[in-house]
């Protein structure tokens, strides 16, 4: 989460973005402002925005109704972060989760009964003790973590809901721990709170088709464009195309959730073109890695270099991600590696070279590095036959961790010892 100040940039750059008449502002005033709700991209520029427009459209891009609960939230988190030498009280209990310890874990629930209830957007977000115990009992053992999980179901806490939430996953969510999961007795054709089934969740969260394909077998989904394409289901994904790889009617009745599920945050217009259709369940076959929907829907006429949301390739997001397979697949079906972004990430191939200098991958992504036309060994040879500046420790960061320690030392000076024993109170040495 970000910082006010943050948010209030936000704000104003949408204002600026939407009279420069970037498709992306367009695309969020017409899916969160009540009186553009329904128009055409094109239309929204003809009118004028106010920052209470824009305050709202960021609050909503951000997952809450409205700007006054995400500056209140954001301050909370800040305030939290301005603290970060002060152990919270919901920090204790996840250590004495983490330890395996109930008689630690009973003691700070004692002082802070709301440990118990915690507020429903940080349940959504796993932020419950229960599915903290959960989680722990993958690495600690049923043994060990039985005396907790039993004592806080006694508290009232639930915990086949628990486990069936924690089934509807996260991003990169392993075939392993999905067999886990099913194996402690949840449904996997429960519906969450969200209204979706867990399958289709499992299709925008996991970003993994084969721990998707997990569930997948244990339940029958829906008959959907962008569900198919999750599956791989090349011949579900033609049922939905005309003659001319347009989208039926079909296609438009149900749609991934794009701006609530999953991490993608994407503004969802509520009467999209046929672009925008095929858009969703193309994406949606990028993230699960279903390599024939992407090369069938390229032939059938999408265009793979399509830059509708934001101004960014797909295949730039493939190559980020270190996605070798889709990254491999986008390259066969024709994508361009030198479309610029329009920021400092730059061109795919450009990014693909950073990464690679930075080691943000390692020796995995060198087939990336590859398929993108660079030899992997020459760009680390002339990185490091390139001088490296001395590293500098920003103002603000010096300041912070050498008063920090000066408070503690109880100085009214700081001096040159504080920054080093301030660096190293938080691991930065």
């Amino acid at each position: 989460m970000h910082d006010p100040g943050s948010y209030e940039q936000m704000a104003r750059s949408l204002i600026t973005r939407h009279a420069a008449r970037h498709k992306w502002a367009g695309r969020v005033l017409a899916a969160y402002i009540p009186r553009f709700y329904g128009m055409r991209i094109e239309d929204v520029f003809a009118y004028t925005v106010t920052e209470d427009d824009t305050r709202l459209a960021i609050a909503r891009t951000a997952g809450w109704p409205i700007w006054s609960v995400l500056i209140e939230r954001s301050t909370a988190e800040r305030e939290l972060r301005g603290r970060e030498w002060e152990v919270t009280p919901c920090q204790r209990a996840w250590r004495a989760i983490e330890a395996a310890d109930l008689s630690a874990l009973q003691t700070v629930v004692e002082a802070h009964s709301s440990l118990l209830r915690p507020e429903p957007h940080d349940t959504a977000q796993g932020g419950s003790l229960l599915g903290a115990a959960l989680h722990q009992e993958r690495t600690r053992g049923h043994d060990a973590m039985r005396p907790i999980i039993t004592w806080l179901v006694a508290q009232g806490q639930n915990e086949q809901y628990e486990l069936k939430m924690q089934l509807c996953g996260h991003m990169y969510m392993k075939m392993d721990d999905v067999r886990y999961l099913l194996e402690r007795g949840p449904d996997p054709r429960w519906v969450a709170p969200n209204g979706l089934p867990v399958l289709e969740n499992a299709i925008l969260r996991y970003w993994n088709g084969e721990a998707v394909d997990v569930i997948a077998s244990r339940t029958v989904p829906r008959n959907a464009l962008w569900i198919a394409a999750g599956l791989g289901d090349v011949d579900g994904v033609r049922r939905f195309l005309d003659r001319d790889g347009k989208p039926t009617r079909a296609a438009r009745t149900f749609r991934p959730p794009l701006d609530s599920v999953g991490v993608m945050s994407v503004p969802m217009l509520p009467d999209p073109d046929d672009e925008e259709v095929l858009m969703e369940a193309f994406l949606v076959a990028v993230l699960n890695a279903r390599l024939s929907v992407i090369e069938y829907m390229v032939q059938r006429g999408f265009d793979v270099d399509t830059r509708m949301w934001g101004g960014t390739p797909v295949v730039n997001m493939a190559v980020g991600n270190g996605w070798t397979p889709v990254v491999e697949c986008l390259g066969r079906c024709g994508a361009d590696l030198d479309i610029h972004e329009g920021n400092s990430n730059g061109t795919a191939r450009d990014l693909a070279r950073a990464m690679w200098e930075n080691g943000s991958y390692g020796p995995s992504y060198r087939r990336i590095v590859e398929l993108c036309g660079l030899d992997p060994d020459a760009i680390l040879a002339a990185r490091d036959a390139t001088p490296r500046p001395a590293p500098i420790i920003a103002e603000a960061l010096r300041d912070a961790l050498a008063g920090d320690d000066a408070y503690r030392q109880g100085q009214s000076d700081v001096r040159a010892e504080n920054l080093l024993f301030g660096l190293l109170r938080f691991g930065k040495l």
